[in-house]
């Protein structure tokens, strides 16, 4: 596994992560917000106010 720092060009990325682990975590709760403010969240809070770390798998597939 690869780990590193997100920037805020990982926004795409780290929004739909977040997103979809929600809603696999909590169905119940799914889809209260669009994809646009799920962007808007780690753009303009997130990233803001936050050290973000992502990882990678890097094994051969």
């Amino acid at each position: 596994m690869s780990i590193r720092r997100l920037t805020p060009a990982d926004t795409d990325a780290a929004a739909g992560v977040h997103r979809a682990a929600f809603d696999e975590t909590l169905p119940w709760l799914a889809g209260p917000r669009t994809p646009d403010e799920d962007r808007w969240f780690y753009r303009e809070q997130m990233f803001a106010t936050c050290t973000l770390w992502g990882g990678r798998s890097t094994a051969r597939r």
